[in-house]
């Protein structure tokens, strides 16, 4: 498997944290996906990929290009066997400049590229997979991203500073103190957020120390989930494990299990590796 990044340079660096290109076979024919406040764009060149939503029973099959909107529950992926592909992790609130609509209709939600973009989502995937290379793919993909990037709008700054100090936090701050020290209310922050990130300052918070919870966890040494859970920010173990359940699908323990299988069976050691779990 191939899996390699890229960062763009400004200004898309202010809303892209890295594109990237995977290739090969993952290591697990079907994964849980655990949220994580990033959204994620994909340029398929390869085989279809079938996406469940656990929620609603359903399930999509996807085949050119998608965004994957702000998560705030798992959901499941059968990944393809001819697997190639471009992608872009955005940024929390990156994405919003280059959509052109408000993130919160993406909420829990993956939408083909062409009913965003039109044409130019086809015209994307069809000069990648013409690029002679992937290092000449990733300049063709940065300057037809750049070509999308819209003004930015007011809300877009006050918006940044708010995911900055959520972000610096791991998601254990007073929304109350945030939004009183930007100076609006907080229903105003968090309609602002909502348009420009996809979810609520609270729905952003709870993702990112979520997320502090996920790095707190190391695999091959025995977990003390009482301290992890104090360290991140829950003041009782109840909440916590209510948490983990709505996140991941599992408990603690069943977690752990499968975060191990994870390390051990050669997934990718990186990033990505703390948002995926095998289904079996």
């Amino acid at each position: 498997m191939t899996y390699i990044r890229y960062i763009p340079l400004p200004p898309l660096n202010r809303y892209i944290e890295h594109l990237y290109y995977l290739d090969g076979q993952m290591p697990f024919p079907q994964e849980h996906i655990l949220p994580v406040p990033l959204l994620d764009l994909k340029i398929n060149l390869g085989g279809a990929f079938r996406m469940y939503d656990e929620e609603r029973a359903g399930c999509q099959t996807l085949t050119e290009s998608w965004l994957v909107g702000l998560y705030g529950v798992s959901h499941r992926i059968e990944w393809p066997s001819d697997l190639c592909l471009y992608g872009v992790r955005f940024k929390p609130g990156g994405a919003y400049p280059l959509a052109g609509l408000p993130m919160s209709e993406l909420y829990n939600q993956v939408v083909p590229l062409e009913s965003l973009w039109g044409c130019f989502a086809s015209e994307i995937r069809e000069r990648l997979a013409a690029a002679a290379t992937i290092e000449a793919g990733f300049a063709l993909f940065e300057r037809l991203l750049l070509a999308r990037l819209c003004e930015e709008s007011a809300d877009q700054a006050v918006v940044e500073y708010g995911i900055d100090q959520i972000s610096r936090h791991c998601g254990a701050l007073s929304i109350k103190s945030l939004s009183d020290h930007i100076g609006i209310s907080q229903n105003h922050l968090g309609t602002q957020f909502k348009r420009v990130v996809g979810a609520s300052t609270k729905e952003l918070a709870r993702l990112y120390r979520f997320e502090h919870v996920l790095h707190s966890i190391n695999p091959v040494r025995p977990v003390d989930w009482t301290t992890i859970a104090h360290q991140c920010g829950y003041y009782d173990q109840s909440h916590f494990n209510k948490d983990f359940a709505t996140f991941t699908g599992y408990n603690p323990t069943g977690y752990l299990q499968l975060r191990r299988r994870v390390f051990t069976e050669g997934a990718l050691v990186d990033q990505l590796s703390l948002r995926i779990l095998p289904t079996d």
